[in-house]
């Protein structure tokens, strides 16, 4: 039966490992704003939707090229360091914006980069207060 039980386990965290749940359970994946699933880095911010737009479309201006933008849409779309970027900024409330970044390179997700946007995202708002 103990055997069992390990098997169970261990079966049970590699699931959660490779479905990308893993850090959600530990709360490893929350710190200070910025939640990361297995595929976008998320940033919650009190600030208006235009600051932000403003300054996630300067971040990815000043780190690669973008290809599109809707802003009415909240979305900029660029090429940084040959990874397609898609960043979504949406107004959740009053002064409260969520700003998404997915980041792949070859169809993977990249989150090294997503994360550095998502922090030179975060940095420029905390500067520019």
């Amino acid at each position: 039966m103990k055997k069992f039980s390990l098997i169970l386990t261990g079966l049970l965290l590699s699931t959660m490992l490779f479905s990308g749940c893993f850090a959600l359970i530990l709360g490893a994946g929350v710190a200070g704003g910025i939640a990361i699933s297995q595929d976008t880095i998320r940033l919650q911010a009190n600030t208006t939707f235009d600051r932000a737009w403003k300054t996630a479309h300067t971040a990815l201006d000043k780190m690669g090229i973008i290809n599109s933008e809707d802003q009415k849409a909240g979305t900029v779309v660029a090429t940084i360091e040959e990874s397609h970027v898609v960043a979504k900024i949406s107004l959740i409330a009053p002064r409260v914006v969520r700003i998404e970044v997915k980041a792949r390179k070859n169809l993977l997700p990249n989150q090294d980069l997503a994360s550095r946007i998502i922090n030179d995202i975060n940095n420029r708002l905390h500067t520019l207060l």
